[in-house]
């Protein structure tokens, strides 16, 4: 009879122990909590009459950790001295029709790998040929976001390789565009840039981009490490360029995989202008 007492309240403790820890479990929130994208909007609280301008750094692919954090700490200094109305975030979730509609230019931050699911791929390629402004940065331009269109339309070439020995190497820029991008004046003829320079497969003038700034590689080294990759461009290795896609506009450049980098005031002045072209429907590039 005793030990028949003793289970009985073994039993009843238990019961009411687990029922203790499982609404402490419910009244604990999940991790990972889905925003539906209607409230972003509010949260957001943009206004159509400011220049609005979103900075997306989200890499699934090789992280330039220090590149990404440089950019986000000088892009609000540069927001507030061009009078931006600048949302820095790394939430595809504002990769909707609602919400980008709000934004007159979209930054990539060195974005690698495939950050969108298929839906918002599609968003995005409608808002840029529809009229948005698209401007890429360095890793933005690699070979990792499986995305044909992205490859074909935004970029117009496919990244190969860069050097490993030496990575980093002093290269000099030569201006050889500036008809279509009216701040191409302002820019120097030639421009001493220490980088990570990439390679690739083909110059994006074959698909019709304006190139800014070519790559002189007659005292650098340009072959990777691959067996395959033992190559550079030549004489046409374009490094900043530019064109419409559809009634959007698009603006890229390799350079930008040290954080340092974005401490050089023309570097910043680029950026600058490549972001106040792409997302100024006034300056036709076609």
């Amino acid at each position: 009879m005793r030990k028949a007492f003793i289970f009985f309240i073994v039993l009843y403790l238990g019961y009411f122990t687990a029922k203790k820890i499982q609404s402490k479990w419910a009244e604990v929130p999940s991790k990972t909590e889905k925003v539906p994208n209607d409230s972003l909007l509010s949260l957001l609280k943009l206004d159509k009459d400011d220049y609005n301008v979103l900075l997306y750094s989200k890499a699934n692919g090789w992280v330039h950790e220090d590149a990404i954090a440089a950019a986000k700490k000088i892009f609000p200094r540069i927001a507030q001295k061009q009078n931006w109305k600048l949302t820095v975030s790394d939430d595809s979730a504002l990769f909707s029709t609602a919400q980008l509609s709000y934004f007159n230019v979209v930054i990539w931050n060195n974005v690698t790998g495939q950050t969108l699911d298929s839906l918002q791929r599609e968003t995005f390629k409608n808002y840029i040929e529809t009229g948005g402004g698209f401007v890429g940065i360095h890793g933005s331009g690699d070979d990792s976001h499986q995305w044909e269109w992205y490859d074909k339309n935004v970029i117009r070439t496919l990244f190969s390789h860069h050097p490993m020995k030496p990575q980093f190497q002093v290269g000099t820029l030569n201006k050889i565009g500036d008809s279509l991008f009216p701040a191409a004046k302002d820019f120097p003829d030639q421009w001493k840039w220490e980088e990570e320079w990439y390679v690739f497969y083909e110059s994006p003038k074959k698909h019709g981009s304006t190139v800014l700034y070519n790559l002189d590689e007659s005292n650098l080294v340009m072959v990777g490490e691959q067996e395959d990759k033992q190559w550079g461009m030549g004489e046409d290795h374009p490094i900043v360029w530019y064109h419409c896609q559809e009634k959007g506009k698009v603006f890229y450049t390799a350079m930008g995989h040290k954080g340092t980098y974005y401490q050089d005031t023309l570097y910043q002045q680029l950026l600058i202008e490549a972001v106040e072209w792409a997302g100024n429907n006034s300056i036709k590039c076609n």
